[in-house]
């Protein structure tokens, strides 16, 4: 699975967010279902969920549940989301719902993270941000180093 890490900025701060991500992915974002979950650490007991506005609550009340919602429901919390700090993202196929087609990361409001195997996924990223680095490996264990958490 190739990973692609998405650090574009606009006036210092991260350029996209989750509704940005699931626009672009569209209309296959709206037809997949989603997991909506904490972003886990390489450290036992260690994950995190933030996110900001009316639908980033929800979002976090559904993270702590691994809840599955599908695109158009995730797309509309997206709507009403300020900002996602941290969060994962897992979507599936609406006939595949054991394979994962794509995960959205957001990472610290740092970056966002993207793993697939979609050439498609992997085009439109690459061609629409600027500052996108392919990752070695997943954040998790980036993750382990957080200190007072």
């Amino acid at each position: 699975m190739a990973t692609l890490r998405i650090y574009d900025l606009k006036h210092h701060v991260l350029a996209l967010d989750l509704r940005d991500l699931l626009r672009l992915l569209a209309p296959r974002s709206l037809e997949a279902n989603w997991i909506v979950t904490t972003v886990k650490s390489s450290k036992h007991g260690h994950e995190w969920f933030e996110a900001t506005g009316e639908g980033g609550e929800q979002l976090e009340e559904l993270a702590q549940d691994n809840a599955r919602l599908s695109g158009s429901d995730l797309a509309a919390l997206a709507e009403k989301t300020q900002q996602v700090i941290w969060g994962e993202f897992v979507g599936s196929g609406p006939m595949q719902s054991d394979k994962a087609w794509v995960t959205i990361r957001a990472v610290d409001s740092t970056f966002y993270e993207i793993d697939t195997d979609d050439e498609t996924v992997l085009s439109k990223i690459s061609s629409t941000y600027k500052d996108v680095r392919t990752g070695d490996a997943t954040i998790t264990s980036w993750l382990s180093d957080r200190s007072g958490e």
